[in-house]
């Protein structure tokens, strides 16, 4: 149980490095699968019950890799903006060419198709600093 713990939080790349560490767990995984078949072997529902012990590790590994897609998108969703106003002047444009080709709200409808024009270059700003920004950040190799 220590073992995979431990495991669980190195990184794909530390685990894919050959090291006493990772030699150890590989030989308590074969230890572990070894008295795990010898006490099925002796088993009178064996099949049953080896087919519950690997949908269990599937499981496992399964809700293991959730749990680190889960932190990533929340990692990725800190560092960017939620707001983007591109995605709201879309819609106020429609609904401002609406208003204008009724003819009686043409004033109110090109105000909005301006307030979303406006919108529009506020977001192509943000977009451009942000990635300047996300590109100063990166280390240089």
């Amino acid at each position: 149980m220590l073992a995979t713990e431990r495991e669980g939080k190195r990184s794909v790349a530390e685990s894919n490095k050959p090291d006493s560490e990772s030699q150890e767990n590989d030989e308590r995984v074969e230890q572990l699968a070894k008295e795990l078949a010898e006490r099925l072997r002796a088993m009178p529902n064996r099949q049953e019950l080896t087919d519950y012990a690997v949908s269990l590790l599937k499981e496992s590994n399964e809700d293991a890799g959730t749990a680190e897609q889960a932190a990533a998108m929340v990692e990725r969703a800190a560092r960017n903006d939620p707001f983007n106003p591109i995605a709201f002047a879309i819609p106020l444009i429609v609904i401002g060419a609406v208003l204008c080709a009724t003819g009686i709200l043409a004033g109110v409808g090109l105000g909005i198709i301006a307030i979303a024009v406006l919108m529009v270059l506020w977001g192509l700003i943000v977009a451009f600093f942000s990635r300047f920004r996300r590109g100063a950040s990166k280390p240089q190799t």
